[in-house]
């Protein structure tokens, strides 16, 4: 008999109406789940206590999961709020082994609305039942690629996308997320000048840069210097774009060539979610 664990850590999906809104409903993904298993499945299931809303993800919650996941043998289903879906997708991405069968699920509407809830759990569950193995995200009727999956909207059912990563780095199989080092996310705006910029770098044990289009960068040769300054005292600083789409090329443009020379690393086509878990990932294993 095939044993399907389901990880039922809160979010939308599994939510029911009260007086004030929204709330988890304990059991809830659970009992829809086993009237829809196929005979000869049977569930396991570890349900997070309290449920959580996906906006208190934290490192720990990933190591919890991934420890969840690597003690069980057979196929997993996790549930999963949308808010930081993409942190918890690209995180399970890097580090659960790619033979095992893994799929999260999120929904931008609860069970019995009648919306997309019921149909990503049915994908999610034939994807997992099918055999097919690797980290997955089941959302709106989709089965994405885990490792790029971002989401674009705030309400939309069709709220997430997933960037392709030409070839994927290396898999941390196994390893775990420290909780102490601290990795930030900047944006580059028009007018921030070289001080507030080294300021910020000075706060965190690792950055995430997000810069201009295909990879230019302000020519301001005190941006310069604070990036050149933070990475020389080693700092690590990942760059990637601004937009959702199409990730860097370095050169294509003159403005940046400096900046380029920095010592910064190109993260290419990753969406930030994967940029900090790389980088977070390095600096727990430091």
């Amino acid at each position: 008999m095939q044993i399907l664990r389901l990880i039922d850590t809160g979010g939308t999906i599994g939510m029911v109406p009260s007086e004030q809104g929204l709330v988890p409903g304990a059991g809830v993904v659970e009992q829809h789940l086993r009237a829809a298993l196929p005979q000869g499945t049977a569930l396991d299931v570890v349900t997070f206590d309290p449920l959580i809303d996906s906006a208190n993800i934290r490192p720990a919650d990933w190591n919890r999961l991934a420890d969840l996941i690597d003690e069980h043998d057979g196929p997993v289903l996790i549930t999963h709020g949308t808010d930081t879906l993409g942190f918890s997708a690209a995180a399970l991405s890097q580090v659960i082994a790619p033979e095992r069968a893994v799929v999260l699920c999120a929904a931008m509407q609860p069970l019995g609305q009648n919306a997309d809830a019921e149909e990503s759990l049915a994908q999610a569950l034939e994807y997992l039942l099918s055999g097919r193995a690797g980290v997955r995200v089941a959302v709106n009727g989709q089965i994405l690629e885990a490792e790029g999956v971002t989401k674009t909207d705030s309400h939309a059912r069709a709220a997430f996308v997933s960037v392709p990563q030409a070839p994927p780095a290396p898999r941390a199989t196994g390893a775990r997320f420290g909780t102490g080092p601290q990795i930030g996310v900047l944006t580059l705006t028009p007018g921030l000048s070289g001080q507030a910029l080294a300021a910020l770098l000075g706060c965190f044990d690792g950055v995430v840069l997000r810069i201009y289009g295909a990879g230019t960068f302000p020519e301001d040769p005190a941006l310069v210097t604070a990036v050149a300054e933070a990475v020389a005292r080693g700092l690590p600083v990942r760059v990637v774009s601004q937009c959702v789409q199409g990730g860097l090329a370095p050169g294509l443009y003159a403005a940046g060539a400096s900046f380029w020379q920095s010592g910064v690393t190109n993260g290419g086509t990753e969406t930030v979610e994967l940029a900090f878990v790389r980088l977070l990932l390095a600096a727990s294993a430091a």
